[in-house]
């Protein structure tokens, strides 16, 4: 196949993919003066959240739940603003309201967006990559930059196309983690459902607790005591639902949606690589046939589900963890449950380490803990291994397995997205002055 390149881009920062690491470094990079250009295969930004309907913002776990970026700062105050968030930190949000608002600070910054646009190869010298090829409807084209690429692909796929070692699932099997498909309800009545909660709780004194304003629960397989254990091994005894709806059910509110519910589930955990097209296709195919399956469970085994229907399916599969580069540092798994420190750190977390349908043989490690409850993230970990012009940002960057599964939530992928923008707009691969620039524009640690 002959590839006719019918258009050259260029700008001093190259952000591949706009999810939830990508968006933030490309509005780092634009606000640190760099022109940018920032490519994506889908028609919205966020990434899994917002095409993958992952709606919670999870704590970071540390005191004040920092959120270790400015523009996660800025992002969460335009939420809240527009009634899409529940509170200013960890909290559940609106997700199409966050494509939203990302859009509107790429517009005000004048960032060049690709929407649509396909990363297809990448061409490198010696430690240098010159460009990434890109395909759309409008046919194949060259993107180079002057300064940096920053590869925010989820799967590190420049870092792939450039023919550079990466890392892919457990160090035993190389399985990844359980997948999901994610879905939203409308047309709950949510104080109903909350009210059914409660008496299935069974209270002392048939205590009925009120409903706060957002909430969100859930149950597995092992929850032998939760109020709706029974219910769910009913309706799978029936064979209105399966042992695999029942082993892992989720739901979060969403803010300024009344009468809507998020739900985090189905999850597949038959899908030993998510980097396969075919196994991602038959996700969202059968996926599909199961949300239809639990819509009808809610609807006769539920109060508060009689008129509820499906707003939305993610168009997005909710990748957990995949391709992962090979950095100049890879956090270690030791590193991150010991609550290491690096000198050139740029974000902080002590989000637990949370794999899904995974035995963790790394749990229990030897060696005394640091005596500050958090794990820092060097910025050699966003350094593709011998690249001088190659960063990785979000939950692709260079961890072990069980590490990544504590660095993959939105606040650590919003933070690492952060310093790869601000570092390729200042062209430096220098960890401490791109710190001290993140809290110079205030970023809080």
């Amino acid at each position: 196949m002959i590839i006719d390149v019918k258009k050259t881009y260029q700008a001093d920062v190259v952000v591949c993919g706009a999810g939830t690491a990508g968006a933030v470094a490309a509005i780092a990079a634009a606000d640190a003066g760099a022109s940018v250009i920032l490519i994506e295969q889908f028609g919205a930004a966020g990434g899994t959240s917002t095409l993958g309907l992952v709606t919670p913002l999870m704590h970071t776990c540390i005191e004040g739940n920092p959120q270790g970026s400015y523009v996660a700062k800025e992002i969460i105050a335009r939420m809240a603003e527009a009634g899409a968030v529940c509170e200013r930190g960890s909290s559940f949000f609106d997700p199409m309201m966050l494509t939203v608002i990302l859009d509107e600070m790429f517009l005000e910054r004048k960032i060049r967006v690709l929407y649509h646009t396909t990363i297809v190869g990448a061409d490198k010298t010696e430690g240098h990559l010159e460009s990434v090829t890109v395909y759309n409807k409008s046919g194949f084209a060259q993107v180079k930059a002057n300064n940096m690429f920053i590869d925010a692909t989820a799967d590190c796929d420049v870092v792939v196309h450039a023919g550079l070692p990466y890392l892919h699932g457990d160090d035993e099997n190389h399985v990844n983690q359980p997948c999901s498909l994610r879905y939203m309800l409308e047309n709950v009545d949510v104080d109903a459902f909350w009210q059914y909660l409660e008496e299935k709780r069974q209270r002392p004194n048939g205590e009925i607790l009120p409903r706060p304003k957002n909430f969100d629960d859930g149950l597995g397989l092992n929850n032998v005591n939760h109020a709706l254990y029974n219910v769910f091994v009913e309706a799978v005894e029936k064979g209105d639902l399966t042992r695999e709806d029942h082993a892992y059910w989720q739901f979060f509110t969403v803010p300024g949606r009344p009468d809507c519910l998020a739900f985090n589930c189905p999850e597949f955990f038959d899908v030993p690589d998510v980097t396969d097209a075919e196994q991602l296709s038959r996700v969202q195919l059968e996926g599909k046939m199961r949300v239809m399956r639990f819509l009808r469970f809610y609807k006769k085994y539920f109060k508060g589900f009689e008129n509820a229907t499906v707003s939305a399916i993610a168009p997005m599969v909710g990748i957990r963890e995949g391709r992962r580069a090979v950095t100049e540092h890879v956090l270690t798994a030791s590193e991150a449950i010991r609550w290491k420190k690096f000198d050139d750190a740029v974000v902080r977390s002590n989000y637990p380490v949370d794999v899904h349908g995974y035995m963790l043989r790394n749990e229990h490690i030897d060696g005394e803990k640091d005596s500050l409850p958090y794990y820092e993230i060097p910025f050699r970990a966003l350094i593709a291994k011998g690249m001088d012009n190659l960063l990785v940002a979000g939950r692709c960057i260079g961890t072990e397995f069980v590490a990544q599964a504590s660095v993959r939530i939105i606040p650590t992928c919003r933070a690492l997205g952060e310093a790869a923008g601000i570092a390729a707009a200042l062209n430096t691969l220098d960890g401490k002055k791109v710190r001290a620039e993140m809290e110079k524009k205030g970023a809080e640690y």
